[in-house]
């Protein structure tokens, strides 16, 4: 399996793909707009968070696949776009199309083309309206951002810095929230609709090894043990396997959503943190 200069996956003799729930991975919950749509290129200053494209946006996959009914059925969208759950992940409408037990590291950000390594399977031939993938919870992410024409830089923590101290953070999800730690109330569900662009619903929820199970929900009491994300992913329009298809393309899109930019309340910047990416489909 590959993953292209244009931030696709391709499996040609067998299966495999890769999807990601929308997930905001930084101390702040946020539903932000591209920081250009916003502000502009170059702002003389911002006032909320929004969306850049990172140069770099590393995670572990572990396993992918497509679904007939959602795994994440229990989780869900109210009315006052607060997402509720029942702490459930079913899997029984599942097959498994990439498996990798030590989890294949991949960068969806930059140009060059990675192998995705692991066991490709393909599913049985029919209509697939859901997929979903199982992750490390850690992130792995770099970028700049430019205010009043000051280049601000992720530094190993995540705060923006100079030049010289320019390099990649790894981000730990363990509460939608509140980020790397638990809140008093922890939300260790999360949602959100894509009307443009790649549309379709997101679902993910925090999970932890049980059994040698990857998709074990986490507890609200035992916030901060999670170890994996579970996520899923409904398309527009489903994922559809006939007897003639011989592979899947899914591209990924990390443009103008895969890292947050956090402001300071005095027109600047306070952090850089991970925002979604999104996939679309096509078989061939």
């Amino acid at each position: 399996m590959k993953l292209t200069n244009n931030i696709t996956f391709k499996a040609s003799a067998s299966f495999g793909f890769c999807l990601l729930a929308s997930i905001i991975t930084s101390n702040d919950k946020v539903k932000a707009n591209t920081c250009e749509s916003l502000f502009g290129d170059n702002p003389s200053s911002i006032n909320n968070s929004c969306y850049i494209t990172p140069s770099t946006y590393k995670i572990r996959v572990y396993e992918m696949g497509l679904c007939t009914s959602d795994p994440l059925a229990g989780t869900t969208i109210n009315s006052n776009d607060d997402v509720v759950t029942d702490n459930t992940i079913t899997e029984s409408s599942c097959t498994p199309t990439f498996q990798s037990s030590t989890g294949s590291l991949v960068d969806l950000g930059g140009n060059a083309t990675q192998t995705l390594s692991g066991t490709n399977s393909r599913p049985p031939t029919g209509t697939y309206p859901h997929a979903y993938i199982k992750i490390k919870n850690t992130f792995g992410l770099k970028g700049t951002y430019k205010i009043n024409s000051n280049t601000y830089y992720t530094s190993n923590d995540g705060s923006p810095v100079a030049e010289a101290l320019h390099s990649e953070f790894d981000e730990d999800l363990m509460d939608f929230s509140n980020g790397k730690t638990c809140s008093g109330s922890p939300e260790l569900a999360g949602a959100e609709v894509f009307t443009t662009g790649v549309t379709g619903t997101m679902k993910a929820v925090l999970a932890q090894v049980s059994g040698g199970n990857l998709g074990t929900y986490t507890a609200d009491s035992s916030c901060g043990s999670s170890t994996h994300l579970f996520g899923s992913f409904q398309p527009t329009s489903p994922v559809v396997i006939s007897n003639q298809t011989q592979g899947m393309e899914v591209n990924f899109s990390i443009t103008g959503r895969g890292m947050t930019i956090f402001p300071d309340g005095s027109g600047g910047m306070s952090g850089f943190g991970g925002g979604p990416f999104s996939p679309s489909f096509s078989t061939f």
